[in-house]
């Protein structure tokens, strides 16, 4: 992996180290049918480290666990993988990690206490520029065609959310994973200046310090330092001053643009008024030959 895709990587998971960036990614993006049935008060980190069997370290990116506001409910565990390329075999990893967390929790007593194991949802927020296309499930990476063996196949599945192809319409509002979806994605300064903004009317409580925090690092990596004050200020505050800046630098584009434009048209103008100006003096021209050549052969046809 790139040095840039780590960093990014980095960015993500501080980001999604913070419960409320969980929670409006369940509430807007992975489960908005039914995230009101969990109990986010619970929730609260996992190790993302496994050893397997054969004693094989492997490292997840993050995993959360919560449980439901109907205690007759198992809990729910989330696994969280950020990715700036696609990987073919994203689901057998998905599904390596998962089984090896249940067996982790199985050997804490897990089974023992509650007589059943968490339910486990995989995720993978992507952020790469070409479009996710690995297969969702495991059993799309199998040999199928026996109807035998189909009960035997493999049917673990992962959802995905790729930050590129969200876009903009259908965005669920005053959440903070649609305003990330917006920075990836914008492409004019215009724009990055109202995502900006409506990204620092987000993170205004003093329980989001350590968000903004977060914010101001991604934006340093997704190259947008230049607009940042240095130091180690208010992190809204310096969110704010790029907003600021970016408008004063869209409102001087925006006058640079009116004025070349006008030149143009002045240009355009003068060129268009000599083209208009020749033509007719062609035309008048033409006609005054004519004119002219009439008169003369009338007075040779007199004198003849």
């Amino acid at each position: 992996m790139a040095p840039e895709a780590r960093m990014h990587d980095a960015a993500y998971k501080w980001l999604f180290s913070r419960p409320r960036m969980v929670r409006d990614l369940l509430d807007g993006f992975v489960a908005p049918g039914w995230s009101d049935e969990l109990d986010f008060d619970t929730l609260r980190p996992l190790s993302a480290s496994y050893v397997s069997q054969d004693l094989e370290q492997r490292h997840g990116d993050l995993v959360w666990r919560m449980g439901f506001r109907d205690r007759q409910r198992c809990d729910l565990v989330l696994l969280l993988e950020f990715q700036s390329t696609v990987e073919r075999a994203m689901a057998l990893r998905m599904d390596a990690y998962g089984a090896l967390l249940r067996q982790r929790l199985a050997a804490e007593g897990e089974l023992r206490e509650h007589g059943v194991l968490p339910w486990v949802l995989p995720v993978v927020i992507y952020n790469g520029t070409r479009r996710w296309t690995a297969p969702l499930a495991t059993e799309d990476l199998s040999a199928t065609g026996i109807e035998g063996l189909a009960p035997y196949e493999s049917s673990a599945r992962y959802d995905v959310l790729d930050v590129g192809r969200e876009g903009e319409a259908g965005l669920p509002a005053g959440n903070l994973v649609s305003a990330l979806v917006r920075l990836e994605t914008v492409r004019e300064p215009g724009d990055l200046r109202a995502s900006l903004t409506v990204l620092v009317g987000l993170l205004q409580e003093e329980a989001d310090q350590e968000l903004r925090r977060a914010f101001r690092a991604w934006a340093r990596q997704r190259g947008l330092a230049k607009l940042l004050p240095a130091g180690e200020g208010d992190p809204l505050e310096q969110l704010q001053e790029a907003a600021t800046m970016l408008e004063e630098t869209v409102r001087g584009w925006t006058r640079e643009w009116f004025e070349q434009g006008r030149a143009k048209g002045v240009e355009q103008g003068r060129a268009k008024g000599v083209e208009q100006g020749l033509e007719q003096g062609r035309a008048e021209g033409v006609e005054q030959g004519r004119a002219e050549g009439v008169e003369q052969g009338r007075a040779e046809g007199v004198e003849q």
